[in-house]
């Protein structure tokens, strides 16, 4: 039976049915045509996905505003915003006012031409020579004013140039060859005349001021009940943990367990800091263990921490969390600001306040920075403590890299020694007094004495032998060679046996060798009293005298001794001693806390401390005044 096919127009027909495989026909061309409807309907999705994409001057926007968000600090744009706000309104008044030349318009700031930069160097003449400011000043104007001219007014290029074919000044203003001249002789000046002031490390006996300070009735005055446990702990922790500012500003309660205890019973508190500086891998943490160290309070991390938490967490009415801030942000007032991190800038205010009322750096040329902590804490360890760490040791609890260069960890541990303030100009001197700068890796007496120091010690004690009996036989003809010299019993023992005769009293080392005073009949005399600077100097000059600088006998003893005659060039100086002393021991009762509260700050300022003390005495009536002579 013949098969029946359907032809593709749907109509039916009969024939043989092929042998050969059935080839497709081609598809319909209402199939084709449904295909095409279909394709057609995809393209108003693709345009609405199409719509959803920024346009390129969006993005050119965004990026904009992520570049004026991110690439300066808030603190840093306001700053420049001010030095440009007062640099206009400057020029529009002078200008006004017909101080500046016709060469310089109001508008030399906001139309860029050969008046700006002009505009710009009498500006900071203004404040640098006129109103006497320091170089910072001139530093401010002109980053302030490059950063205006090249993010608002467009100028480009560190160069200043005209351009003949536009006819148009290109490039930044504050590359202006007058300009930069000036700008650099500025900076010349400052480096040649100013007086630096060094960064200091914090170091264990500074924190001994601080703490005591803020124990002591003044720090309440000034100092909030919460202030000053918050900075306690923060600061031991710095110098502990050696942390940079943001590593310790952004620590949380789940990076600490408190109250654990070691294999012997030793308790201490387990600090996990993970982002430091040299670490960005989140999986890599590093642990501290720190143990309580009642010995050293001002260091204590341990004690000082536990103290924080336990004030946070009576305010707080509840036990601190794991996202708690250690050190959250205090307002102006002193209070919390729970779940709110400190900042760079708040800490920097407290502890420039803390510095300066507490006179912890009071005789010294230098500053605390944020960065002291790490500076001292690293210092401490590898140069004063009772147990020194190794530089592997500090390198680790430092967070440094085991890449870093050893040359500058090392410049970076010693710059404290490198830049000694008092220097050691004098350090051959005998009289100097010896103190931990001058030892190796600060040690003290309290080491044995080797071999080699026992040598040096019989050596100086037989040069001076010699040097006594070579003067005793210089002064006095009479005396032999062969006289036995009696020598003070703590410094040589001279067996009874050797002496044959009474033995002769030497002359002193400071008589000279012409003096008529016979060495057995020598008699002191009143010496040059040397310069007083502190309150600590007349005392010491009043007691017991300074035999290293010369006065050997004591200022109190100067009237039964001597004759008023005899010290005459001295006696001005003798009179201001003896007042000040008077002061401190009858008015004072001889107590350093009574004599800061009436002189305040004035116990390392001589001069300053006699004219508070005669017009304190000229209160109480004890002063006379003088009469005129007509």
């Amino acid at each position: 039976m013949p098969a029946v096919r359907r032809s593709s127009r749907g109509k039916t027909s009969s024939g043989p049915v092929s042998s050969t495989p059935a080839v497709r026909s081609r598809p319909p061309r209402k199939a084709a045509g449904s295909t095409g409807n279909r394709k057609k309907a995809a393209k108003p999705a693709q345009t609405a996905a199409t719509s959803d994409l920024p346009s390129t001057s969006s993005l050119l926007e965004n990026s904009r505003q992520t570049t004026d968000e991110w690439l300066k600090s808030a603190r840093t744009k306001k700053g420049y915003g001010n030095y440009v706000k007062g640099g206009k309104k400057w020029l529009v008044e002078w200008t006004a006012e017909g101080r500046l030349d016709d060469e310089i318009s109001e508008d030399a700031f906001d139309v860029i031409s050969e008046q700006t930069p002009l505009a710009l160097r009498a500006l900071t003449g203004y404040k640098c020579e006129h109103l006497e400011r320091g170089f910072a000043s001139a530093e401010g104007l002109r980053s302030a004013f490059k950063d205006y001219f090249e993010r608002v007014c467009g100028c480009r290029g560190d160069f200043w140039k005209y351009n003949s074919h536009i006819q148009k000044w290109e490039g930044n203003p504050v590359f202006e060859s007058g300009f930069k001249t000036y700008y650099e002789s500025l900076k010349n000046r400052h480096n040649r005349t100013s007086t630096a002031t060094q960064a200091l490390p914090m170091l264990p006996a500074d924190l001994k001021v601080i703490m005591d300070y803020l124990d002591s009735p003044k720090a309440i005055k000034y100092f909030t009940v919460t202030q000053r446990p918050y900075f306690k702990a923060f600061v031991t922790t710095a110098f502990t943990l050696w942390t940079r500012n943001d590593e310790l500003v952004n620590l949380q309660f789940k990076d600490i367990k408190l109250n654990l205890h070691s294999k012997t019973g030793i308790p201490y508190h387990e600090f996990s800091l993970i982002f430091r500086k040299t670490n960005k891998d989140p999986t890599k943490v590093q642990k501290y263990m720190v143990q309580i160290d009642l010995a050293h309070p001002e260091i204590d991390c341990y004690t000082h921490v536990e103290a924080w938490k336990a004030h946070m967490e009576r305010l707080l009415g509840r036990p601190l969390a794991g996202r708690d801030y250690v050190f959250p942000a205090l307002a102006s007032t002193g209070q919390i600001k729970f779940g709110e991190p400190t900042s760079r800038s708040a800490f920097e205010t407290l502890l420039d306040e803390v510095v300066d009322k507490s006179n912890v750096l009071q005789g010294r040329n230098g500053k605390f920075t944020t960065h002291c902590f790490r500076r001292g804490g690293a210092q401490y360890r590898f140069l004063w403590a009772d147990r020194k760490w190794s530089l592997k040791a500090v390198k680790w609890w430092g967070g440094w890299s085991s890449n870093e260069n050893v040359g500058t960890l090392m410049r970076y541990l010693l710059d404290e020694l490198m830049a000694y303030e008092e220097g050691f100009s004098d350090i051959m001197m005998d009289d100097r007094v010896i103190d931990r700068h001058e030892t190796f890796i600060g040690e003290d007496e309290m080491v044995p004495v080797s071999k080699a120091d026992l040598s040096k010690f019989e050596e100086s004690i037989l040069a001076k032998i010699q040097g006594l009996i070579a003067s005793a036989t210089t002064s006095s003809g009479s005396t032999s060679m062969n006289t036995p010299v009696r020598l003070p019993e703590d410094r040589v023992h001279t067996p009874t046996s050797s002496v044959e005769h009474p033995p002769a009293t030497p002359s002193p080392p400071s008589l000279r060798p012409d003096d008529p005073t016979p060495p057995s009949q020598y008699i002191p005399r009143p010496s040059r009293i040397p310069e007083t600077k502190t309150l600590d100097d007349a005392l010491a000059y009043w007691e017991h005298g300074a035999p290293q600088k010369g006065l050997d006998v004591p200022l109190k003893d100067w009237a039964a001794l001597f004759k008023s005659s005899e010290y005459t060039s001295e006696a001005v100086k003798l009179g201001n001693i003896r007042f000040v002393c008077a002061e401190f021991r009858v008015h004072c009762n001889g107590d350093f806390t009574t004599f800061e509260e009436r002189f305040p700050g004035l116990r390392r300022k001589f001069t300053a401390l006699m004219k508070a003390i005669r017009a304190a005495r000229k209160l109480r009536g004890e002063t006379k005044c003088r009469s005129s002579h007509k």
